[in-house]
């Protein structure tokens, strides 16, 4: 008989109600660890909260922090005013009564057109108020008319105005000798140089003059006048305006001359008759009418020349005539082309000894 075999030990059985009582309280305290190690975490990081006793439910309060305060600029202080000084017065100054104000005057809301009427001016009252001397300075009184001139500045617009630069060629005569003339005339700026040259066959050159000088609002202001003849030295002529008295001087003799305004020489008239007849009074000359001015001459005297308008002539010629003063005076007759810069187109100077000077213009042109 062969041995039985031992059995194997087996588990008692367990009864679920019996494992469900050992399983419980397990999952119990496992339960209650998680919940008190997240209870831990949580206390440790909120906010702490006061205890008065009595048990609060936990709460977390989220604060905003304010924005940090930028710092203001701090203001230099200012410098104190330095005191202002008091003037005292003896007396009070008295008080400036303020001018009344003008009246107002109505302004139309809009200008008249062309159909419409300029509306009828505004009348306004003023306070009368003292005449203004300054017409009573700019009129010159003609003693016993009553009668008033203009003052210079109302007579700006007739002042005078030389010739341009330009050569003027002559055909010359004289008793049996002709031949030829030559007038230079160089205007710069306010300044001027003639120079008149006569020859003849033969002889050549048989006299020469020069003038020179200013430009001014009269017209020419000559400075130095020269004339050399055949076989006859140089002999001039000098306005001295700018030291002492105005006054000429003459190198063919000693003494002087007064120089009052507008004098001339012997060569500058030609030029100053031009310069005036481009500028007549009143818009046009007219017969009868007259120029006037002092003529120096190298042989020490001064002369009076009026120049009379005769009239027009065929062409359109102004006919000017210089009667002498004297028997030893000059008489002069020119004839002016406003065509030709109002330059003469033809000059006839008779002297009491001898036979008459002619030139006729031959033609000009710019120099």
């Amino acid at each position: 008989m062969s041995a039985a075999r031992p059995r194997p030990r087996t588990a008692p059985a367990v009864h679920p109600a019996q494992c469900r009582g050992g399983v419980r309280p397990v999952l119990g305290l496992a339960l209650a660890a998680v919940l008190g190690g997240h209870l831990w975490v949580i206390d440790a990081w909120s906010l702490p909260v006061a205890t008065d006793g009595a048990a609060r439910p936990l709460t977390t309060r989220i604060t905003a922090l304010p924005a940090p305060e930028v710092p203001r600029p701090v203001a230099s202080p200012e410098p104190a005013p330095a005191p202002v000084p008091v003037l005292q017065h003896a007396t009070p100054p008295a008080r400036l009564r303020p001018k009344p104000m003008p009246p107002a005057v109505a302004i139309p809301s809009a200008p008249p057109t062309a159909s419409e009427p300029p509306a009828d001016p505004v009348e306004t009252r003023a306070e009368p108020v003292a005449a203004d001397p300054a017409p009573h300075l700019l009129a010159l009184a003609t003693p016993g008319t009553g009668a008033t001139h203009p003052a210079p500045a109302a007579m700006a617009s007739t002042a005078l105005t030389a010739p341009p630069s330009v050569r003027l060629h002559y055909r010359m005569k004289k008793g049996p000798l002709s031949g030829s003339g030559q007038i230079d005339w160089l205007r710069d700026g306010s300044t001027y140089r003639m120079r008149l040259e006569a020859r003849v066959p033969v002889f050549g050159q048989i006299f020469l003059e020069t003038s020179e000088g200013r430009i001014d609002a009269s017209g020419l202001a000559p400075l130095r006048h020269t004339e050399r003849r055949l076989k006859r030295s140089e002999r001039a002529v000098s306005f001295v305006r700018d030291q002492g008295a105005p006054r000429i001087l003459f190198s063919a003799r000693e003494g002087d001359e007064p120089l009052r305004p507008g004098a001339q020489d012997r060569l500058s008239w030609i030029a100053q008759l031009a310069t005036r007849m481009a500028s007549p009074p009143g818009g046009d000359w007219r017969p009868g009418s007259s120029l006037a001015m002092d003529v120096a001459s190298t042989g020490g005297d001064v002369q009076r020349w009026v120049f009379t308008i005769e009239g027009r002539e065929a062409g359109g010629l102004w006919h000017l005539r210089r009667e002498p003063d004297s028997l030893r005076d000059t008489r002069a007759e020119v004839w002016i082309d406003a065509r030709q810069q109002h330059w003469p187109v033809r000059i006839q100077l008779t002297e009491p000894s001898g036979e008459p000077l002619e030139l006729t213009l031959d033609g000009l042109q710019p120099a």
